[in-house]
């Protein structure tokens, strides 16, 4: 999501990818298992942070179930490539992905699919700042959730960041907290997302040791499911916290770590923002980092030994 904060964190909120057949009413044909594996591939390769590669797979999976006219697959598909726009920062093509999700979830009667993707909607609304477009995305999804009884913790979640946008604090820790209460400890992604927005909360209240310890749990999760993006994210704001209460040496620590993860990603962006927190740090406590601005250059052009994204 955009930052918030006064030292840049971002949101994170693991895009809410499908690897599963419909619930619908009408029991459509569950997606072939074809379809299923090049879904399955490109969820692996977003989590290690290769868009590119994702995209293909999901692309692929979509003209599988497109031919054997599965529809569900064909929505799941639909969302996962809205999901990966999304994150490489394309909002308007990543709406269109979901609008068109959406439509298919709504004739097969998928309630929860809908939900999923009115949710995946409002993310992005918030990530382009049209915060009362995503407040009727989410209205829509609340609409269902208590139509049809049904608790959907990223909804939750969502509420409670588009909240935090709004300053709306208590309204947003309230949200929150239901949140934390609906996620199982094995659903690791939103773990990691619920625990990560609280810990925005609690930054942005200036509740700064609790915000380090919900990043940390969001980082615990993160590296259990081998998310790149979102350790990094997650050591970047546990930087960002300790560089605000004057621990430079943690601060240090934290962000060092982070920028080399971006950098492996190529997340030029997300490099030079950190990179002048570090040289702030450095300036401060005489931390060398010449030998992170080593990796990082390499990495940033591409010269690695290891080649997660091809």
């Amino acid at each position: 999501m955009k930052k918030i904060l006064a030292i840049p964190i971002s949101f994170f909120i693991f895009s809410l990818f499908a690897c599963a057949g419909s619930n619908s009413a009408n029991k459509p044909p569950e997606p072939s298992n074809a379809g299923i594996k090049e879904t399955t591939k490109g969820i692996t390769r977003y989590k290690k942070g290769c868009y590119k590669d994702s995209l293909t797979y999901f692309f692929k999976a979509h003209e599988l179930f497109t031919a054997s006219d599965q529809l569900s697959g064909v929505a799941m598909s639909l969302n996962n490539i809205g999901n990966v726009y999304r994150a490489t920062g394309d909002i308007e093509s990543a709406l269109l992905f979901f609008d068109e999700s959406l439509t298919i979830y709504n004739s097969i009667d998928d309630k929860k699919g809908a939900m999923q993707i009115l949710s995946n909607k409002a993310a992005a609304l918030i990530d382009s700042g049209r915060l009362e477009e995503a407040t009727k995305s989410l209205k829509i999804a609340e609409d269902i959730s208590e139509k049809e009884q049904i608790v959907f913790g990223p909804l939750l979640n969502i509420k409670g960041i588009l909240s935090i946008k709004k300053k709306e604090y208590r309204h947003a820790e309230d949200t929150l907290q239901k949140a934390v209460t609906t996620t199982e400890p094995r659903n690791l992604s939103e773990l990691a997302n619920v625990n990560f927005a609280m810990g925005n909360l609690m930054h942005e209240t200036k509740q700064y040791e609790k915000a380090v310890d919900f990043f940390k749990s969001a980082l615990e999760a993160d590296r259990l499911s081998g998310f790149s993006k979102g350790i990094a994210d997650d050591l970047a704001a546990i930087g960002s916290v300790y560089f605000l209460q004057g621990k430079n040496e943690l601060a240090g620590n934290f962000l060092k770590r982070s920028i080399k993860i971006y950098a492996l990603n190529r997340n030029h962006k997300k490099v030079h923002k950190i990179m002048k927190q570090l040289v702030k740090v450095s300036e401060k406590t005489g931390l060398n980092i010449s030998v992170t601005k080593h990796f990082v250059k390499r990495w940033l052009e591409g010269k690695t030994q290891e080649r997660p994204c091809n």
